[in-house]
């Protein structure tokens, strides 16, 4: 009779002509042995147009909200503020070499504790550089901040200690037309990272035949050096799906992590009546 977790919630969205939208929600969560700020509420706005995309955004969580049926990425409550400039130039064919899109943009990211600490800051500019055979390429940089309350081990044996770790990294993706039926896919992310350094390799290669089969492996190495010690991570994954007709279709999904020595396996088979209904079957290892 004393054990049981419940969530309450209401959100809503408003537009504002064909540009603006005003979102939100509240809610409050209540668990046995548990009283005070047991409440979340996020509020944002956004104004998009052919030329620019702005938004902005507040959220709150309670010490002691607790959706036991949910997904919490960050526990113990937190503040968070988000702002995003995103500019796009569309340019006339023959006016800048063979650039047919820039999209300069900033975003702006912060999480504290309830309390007022500093858990996390990231300041994100970056300019994309679209041709007009739709190949494309990123060059932006990242502001960082990372406040560690308590010491921790992020790999056997090496321990980052509590402190306040500022940092800038770059940041640099291209990738050859997505629509291709070979595309490939490079990005590289480099810089300061927990009173260190990170270097970032994320290769990936794209095959697809029409709409009936798509397949995509992808390589995520971080080669990092910190003060506590050096080591070396790799995920790599492949993306399967064949699609027998435009209802029935399988997909896998297919993952190594070389920290944890782990192997995963997801597939899927579907078979759709009306748009999310009809028999999934899915099997995890």
């Amino acid at each position: 009779d004393n054990d049981y977790n419940r969530s309450y919630a209401f959100d809503g969205r408003l537009g504002f002509g064909q540009n603006g939208l005003v979102n939100g929600f509240v809610a409050r969560t209540q668990t046995p042995d548990v009283s005070g700020d047991a409440y979340a509420y996020q509020i944002g706005a956004s104004h998009n147009t052919e030329k620019w995309r702005l938004g902005a955004g507040w959220a709150e969580v309670g010490d002691n909200f607790n959706p036991e049926v949910g997904f919490m990425a960050r526990e113990n409550g937190f503040r968070k503020i988000e702002l995003a400039v995103n500019r796009n130039i569309r340019l006339a064919e023959g006016s800048f070499w063979k650039f047919h899109e820039l999209r300069p943009h900033a975003t702006y990211d912060t999480y504290w504790t309830n309390e007022g600490e500093l858990e996390t800051r990231r300041v994100h500019l970056d300019q994309h550089w679209q041709l007009r055979a739709a190949h494309e390429f990123h060059t932006g940089m990242n502001l960082t901040s990372e406040g560690v309350f308590l010491p921790f081990e992020i790999y056997p044996g090496v321990i980052v200690p509590a402190g306040r770790y500022d940092h800038t990294e770059g940041q640099l993706v291209a990738f050859t037309n997505q629509g291709a039926p070979l595309s490939v896919r490079m990005r590289l992310t480099f810089g300061g990272f927990f009173g260190g350094d990170r270097m970032v390799y994320a290769p990936q290669i794209r095959f697809r035949t029409s709409e009936t089969f798509n397949t995509e492996v992808n390589w995520t190495r971080n080669d990092i050096d910190l003060p506590g010690g050096a080591f070396v991570t790799n995920l790599i994954s492949s993306r399967i799906s064949y699609s027998f007709t435009p209802r029935i279709y399988t997909q896998a999904l297919l993952q190594y992590n070389s920290q944890t020595s782990l192997v995963s396996t997801n597939l899927r088979f579907g078979w759709l009546q009306d748009p999310n209904t009809g028999l999934f079957l899915v099997y995890n290892d």
